[in-house]
């Protein structure tokens, strides 16, 4: 926030007039798991990208067969899971592989080793950083925003010959990923077998009807991110110019007719 005040003090005073935990993974309490972007709403975007101009019934159901689709694929992932005796899912098992080589590298020293702080010096930058593992918590933030042990609390558990897995949120288990996907779906009957519904017969309103034929033109606000680097414009094959093609091109040679 200094840095920030110091390169605009309005843009901090506008920071600071919201409220720091819908903004801020420090101030969150632990909600976002480590997400502080849009890229989930992305992935859902992508999903459903061949299904935006479809109508509404097109889409609905497009939907429901894709999250069929997902629910298929990894329910029997988590039941293979289960049955090798895999307690956490891979994605953890690999993240606390990778931080395992990072932790040999601390030097600790520490100063109450029966609630586990212990202070940490990092051989790469040399910064200081204090692990309790009592309150489950590590000066660097990591621990309590990824709800997994950083490389800090690795080194602590290696030095007090403590099992590391113990510290890892629940939400990482076997058990809650297999929880996750084990809704189940059943096929919808064609039209011809539901049931008549009571209610009144709904007609469309012809005054939203379109005349005119062909795709509607997209009301989407445009930004800076749909503008792709390196595309100025179509180029003509025949004299170089911008803004048209070969087929209109005022210079293209016309056929005479002898």
């Amino acid at each position: 926030m200094e840095e920030i005040g110091t390169i605009n003090l309005q843009a901090r005073q506008w920071l600071e007039d919201h409220a720091l935990d819908k903004w801020t993974l420090a101030h969150d309490g632990g909600k976002r798991y480590g997400l502080l972007t849009t890229n989930l709403s992305e992935i859902f975007n992508s999903v459903l990208k061949g299904a935006r101009f479809l109508p509404i019934t097109s889409c609905v159901q497009l939907t429901f067969y894709r999250l069929v689709h997902y629910f298929e694929v990894r329910r029997p992932m988590g039941s293979i899971a289960q049955a090798n005796g895999d307690v956490y899912t891979p994605h953890v098992a690999a993240k606390q592989a990778a931080l395992m080589s990072k932790a040999g590298a601390h030097s600790l020293k520490s100063f109450n080793r029966q609630k586990g702080i212990v202070e940490i010096v990092t051989q790469k930058g040399k910064n200081v950083q204090v692990v309790n593992l009592e309150q489950r918590t590590c000066s660097c933030g990591k621990w309590e925003i990824l709800k997994y042990p950083c490389s800090h609390v690795l080194s602590v558990c290696a030095k007090l010959f403590l099992n590391n897995w113990q510290y890892i949120n629940k939400c990482y288990s076997i058990v809650d990923y297999c929880a996750t996907w084990s809704s189940e779906f059943f096929p919808i009957p064609h039209e011809a077998y539901w049931p008549q519904s009571p209610s009144i017969r709904l007609l469309p309103n012809s005054d939203l009807k379109r005349d005119k034929k062909g795709r509607p033109r997209s009301t989407r606000l445009r930004n800076g991110m749909d503008i792709k680097k390196g595309k100025s414009g179509n180029r003509c094959e025949i004299c170089g110019e911008r803004g048209h093609n070969r087929s209109t091109c005022p210079c293209k040679p016309r056929r005479i007719n002898v």
